[in-house]
């Protein structure tokens, strides 16, 4: 079940857009590393990286990542601790030129074992390359039939379509690894009078 998402975006309606972005840049992360560090039982070492604008008038996205290999705090031979991860993706699409992906970088991601361990599964792209997202801390594994039709696609679609919309992935997770079990999708419609709609949903992975 989505969160109350809709309720923040109503309290926030009287904002400008810049102001709105900033609202949602500085309350939505806190809520999102509270609901992961009550999912998971192992300590956490939750970072940010940025990539693009940090005044909110250019596109911008950040990626929330639990980076336990990197904590002298744990035991990385320890079975029990989580994969390294990204916990939330959020920021505001840009509109790109058609270029082609980079395909022989995409396969080239744990290529001798995708397969085997991920099954029916696409490199999947947290922010779609068709709104300005990269590679590398950007793929995880997705299931093919959310990634390649659907609403999925249609949300995408409406970002990459509407340059400047505010939007975030956050991934759920059932058990310690990297491959969630639930991608919850939010996008904030920003209508030429500031009008503000949440449109969000949460899909199966």
């Amino acid at each position: 079940m989505l969160y109350d998402y809709e309720t923040i975006v109503v309290d926030c309606i009287q904002l400008e857009r810049i102001e709105f972005i900033a609202k949602l840049d500085a309350l939505l992360p806190a809520i999102w590393a509270k609901q992961y560090g009550e999912s998971v039982t192992s300590s956490l070492n939750l970072l940010t990286v940025s990539f693009g604008a940090t005044d909110f008038e250019q596109p911008f996205c950040r990626f929330m990542f639990d980076h336990l290999s990197a904590s002298k705090r744990i035991d990385v031979e320890n079975p029990e601790v989580n994969e390294d991860r990204v916990v939330a993706v959020w920021g505001t699409s840009k509109p790109i030129a058609i270029r082609p992906r980079d395909q022989s970088r995409m396969r080239g991601l744990l290529q001798h074992v995708w397969i085997s361990r991920f099954p029916k599964t696409d490199r999947g792209h947290f922010f779609a390359h068709t709104m300005g997202g990269g590679l590398d801390i950007n793929l995880f594994p997705q299931s093919a039939q959310t990634n390649r039709r659907g609403l999925w696609r249609k949300m995408e679609n409406y970002c990459a379509k509407h340059p400047g919309t505010f939007c975030f992935v956050r991934p759920i997770y059932s058990d310690k690894g990297w491959r969630p079990l639930l991608l919850e999708y939010g996008i904030v419609k920003m209508t030429p009078d500031t009008t503000y709609h949440f449109w969000g949903n949460v899909f199966e992975n």
